[in-house]
């Protein structure tokens, strides 16, 4: 009897540590060894890189863009269901805004993919912030769980 239990402890014992030591390729002591983004993992040469762009479609509404112009469909891996961020920067440099930090995102895994000369294009809306008059700095890009950010900005006027 005292044999079986001690077995049965064994085993359990066995079975939490093989769960404890369980392999996570994204810790920190073993990232991933290639990135999530696909630029074309045959080694071909590309017709160009991803190009990021902001466009002001009205006072405080935006559309933030990336557009593929390589040779390979591009993959994002997201964690969230937040696919860009942005903020605000002062003309010294300093945010004085950044969207996520007042904005929920569900904890939901996700992947987009741009084809060739296609885009990924997202509407962004600035809240009414108290800000001093003056000239910001709109900067927006991705939140993919790695690989590149797309980053790119544009001024943002405060009168």
């Amino acid at each position: 009897m005292q044999k079986r239990i001690w077995l049965l402890m064994l085993l359990l014992s066995s079975l939490l540590l093989l769960a404890a030591c369980g392999a996570n390729e994204n810790s920190a002591e073993n990232p991933p060894e290639k990135p999530t983004t696909n630029e074309g993992t045959s080694g071909g040469i590309a017709a160009g890189a991803p190009e990021p762009a902001i466009k002001q479609l009205d006072d405080q509404t935006y559309l933030y863009t990336v557009k593929n112009q390589t040779e390979k469909p591009l993959t994002f891996d997201f964690t969230s269901s937040q696919r860009y961020d942005f903020a605000l920067l002062d003309e010294s440099g300093d945010q004085v805004f950044l969207q996520s930090s007042v904005s929920m995102y569900a904890q939901a895994l996700g992947e987009e993919t741009i084809k060739q000369a296609e885009e990924l294009s997202y509407p962004l809306e600035v809240p009414p912030l108290d800000l001093e008059p003056g000239t910001y700095t709109l900067e927006v890009w991705l939140t993919p769980e790695q690989g590149p950010a797309f980053r790119t900005e544009t001024e943002y006027i405060v009168e």
